[in-house]
């Protein structure tokens, strides 16, 4: 890991706590242990004000490009809000598993993504692009 723990933007930490209160009444496992789990990274994160933030970590509106390490493919994927999701042009809700893995990494970092219970594949984050303007959560905290 780049900078030792996942990092978090001040505003993002906000807003992603507010979600996980008000989105508890989902009746999917998966969707329970991905919500269990960023609360637990919520909890470890290191939570910096937007002037701190580094520009390769992974976080609400990032594109990114994933590679497996064991077949070297690719897939790029943003991550949004819930309400803008569209799995079609691979735009996934900050609260579904695979986002929830990623954010707070940064570009370079190797992450072992669970897919199924039995097994995990590794991957790499290959590439993080930010849209500054989108970033921007208008939470007064």
């Amino acid at each position: 890991m780049k900078y030792g723990s996942h990092i978090i933007e001040k505003k993002e930490y906000v807003y992603l706590k507010r979600l996980l209160n008000i989105s508890g009444y989902d009746h999917t496992v998966a969707h329970k242990l991905a919500l269990k789990k960023l609360a637990l990274k919520l909890d470890d994160s290191i939570i910096v004000d937007e002037e701190e933030m580094p520009a390769d970590i992974v976080r609400l509106n990032s594109k990114l490009t994933i590679k497996s390490v064991s077949n070297s493919s690719t897939m790029p994927l943003q991550i949004v809000i819930p309400m803008d999701e569209e799995i079609r042009k691979q735009k996934l809700s900050v609260l579904s598993p695979l986002p929830v893995a990623l954010i707070g990494y940064s570009e370079g970092d190797q992450v072992d993504l669970a897919f199924t219970n039995e097994n995990t594949t590794a991957y790499v984050i290959q590439k993080v692009e930010q849209d500054i303007e989108t970033n921007k959560i208008d939470i007064p905290i």
